[in-house]
């Protein structure tokens, strides 16, 4: 069968392949075959999609009749579910039905490890193997929702702050991007102290990343502007990845946040190495910048997973992508925009300086361009391609860099470059359709 899993887990538009009912059943059976006998806990939640609910009770009932104990989260963001794993113990595995910042009708699903790690590719391809097999089991529907755990992660926030009010005269927008994190945001951002306006934070299930959150911040500028506040913070739908906006309007992304978060840490002798991990899509400024601070940038391909492993490898303390994920391993094992967010607000605060001093990054000129393809290819396997990509690495030189890549949740192929990317793009259409 074709591979399953991209760089985050399963995703496609919501009751089609891989996301029928059929087939999320069998993914029940295969997870619980994989995790062995007995009565293995699940920690299983979801975004505010429509299509949440039906997903995520075919795939709990699938494990409850394999002899799972499946503890029903509702709707929590997918780090509330990495940091309860880690936190409570005693689960097996947690799941979290979304798509992340893809839209309403697309959904997925991410299974996580036992300590809140996803899965690694071995895992992922093992599930692959079984799951032709698997039966499409049918048991119990899901259990009532386990309200104390959305309560646990909140605590679990708020204790990663030094003081009860680190935020205390801040004037905070906060854009949920009617996702996971609709409501809990605002509680988080109100018990840190700040004065808390809301947009985007009322979901129906359509609306979840709808010109709006971490995708689409202009909204939260002009109203970060109109409102006349100190800054604010913009999530994605299932709340692992966050942007800044400053008091001027400005989107601070995670680049900026990288450079902000590692000169803070390394200032107070939490920067091991002084390593930073950033992935190939970064802008070739934050390197620049890290390095006029005495830290180096450690390299790696894109997605979260890439980045926290590339961390392990190097025994680095942050790292992260400019789309605003960014993993602090003092907080966890993986993205969180709650944590991020607050975290950068409370460096702000407590140095008393706005928004907009927390980052001097000067990036370098890129492009990039998605291409949709009908299909995806080996590139060097495409001679209008290969010639292209030659064409443009010599016109470059040593002044500039280009990556293709296929994205791992969407039918799209990025070219980044700084002046050729026409050219490349143009091929691929060419080649792949």
């Amino acid at each position: 069968m074709d591979t399953l899993f991209g760089t985050d887990g399963i995703r496609g538009r919501a009751f089609e392949a891989p996301l029928d009912e059929a087939t999320v059943r069998r993914l029940g059976a295969a997870l619980a075959a994989d995790l062995g006998g007995g009565a293995p806990r699940v920690l299983l939640a979801g975004d505010t999609r429509a299509s949440t609910a039906a997903l995520a009770t075919w795939l709990g009932s699938s494990l409850r009749a394999a002899g799972c104990e499946v503890v029903w989260g509702g709707v929590l963001p997918t780090p509330a579910v990495s940091r309860l794993l880690a936190e409570l113990g005693g689960f097996a595995a947690g799941v979290v039905v979304s798509a992340s910042h893809n839209p309403a009708e697309d959904n997925g699903i991410k299974v996580l490890g036992p300590t809140g790690e996803k899965l690694a590719d071995e895992r992922e391809r093992h599930l692959e193997r079984l799951l032709p097999s698997a039966p499409a089991r049918h048991g119990p529907g899901l259990p009532a929702v386990d309200g104390a755990l959305a309560r646990r992660y909140l605590e679990l926030l708020i204790a990663g702050h030094r003081s009860g009010r680190p935020l205390a005269g801040l004037h905070v927008v906060v854009d949920a991007a009617h996702g996971a994190a609709s409501g809990l945001a605002e509680e988080l951002l109100d018990h840190l102290g700040a004065r808390v306006s809301a947009i985007a934070s009322t979901p129906d299930g359509r609306n979840i990343n709808r010109d709006c959150g971490a995708t689409a911040p202009a909204r939260l500028a002009a109203a970060v502007l109109e409102l006349g506040a100190d800054g604010g913070l913009a999530l994605d739908g299932d709340a692992d990845r966050a942007l800044i906006v400053d008091e001027r309007g400005r989107v601070l992304d995670g680049d900026d946040i990288l450079l902000a978060w590692a000169s803070e840490l390394h200032g107070e002798g939490l920067l091991p190495g002084g390593r930073v991990v950033a992935t190939v899509m970064s802008n070739f400024g934050l390197e620049r910048a890290l390095a006029a601070r005495g830290l180096t940038t450690v390299r790696c391909p894109v997605g979260d997973r890439s980045v926290w492993l590339a961390m392990v490898a190097n025994g680095a303390a942050l790292g992260g992508e400019q789309s605003g994920h960014v993993i602090c391993s003092h907080h966890g094992v993986s993205g969180d925009g709650l944590v991020t967010g607050s975290q950068l607000l409370a460096i702000a605060a407590r140095r008393g300086l706005p928004l907009s001093a927390l980052s001097d990054l000067r990036r370098l000129p890129q492009v990039l361009l998605n291409v949709p393809v009908a299909r995806k290819l080996p590139f060097e396997s495409l001679p209008r391609v290969v010639g292209e990509l030659a064409h443009t690495r010599s016109r470059l030189a040593a002044s500039g860099r280009v990556l293709l890549r296929y994205s791992g949740t969407e039918p799209l192929a990025a070219a980044e470059i700084e002046a050729l990317a026409n050219g490349l793009a143009d091929a691929i259409r060419n080649e792949l359709g």
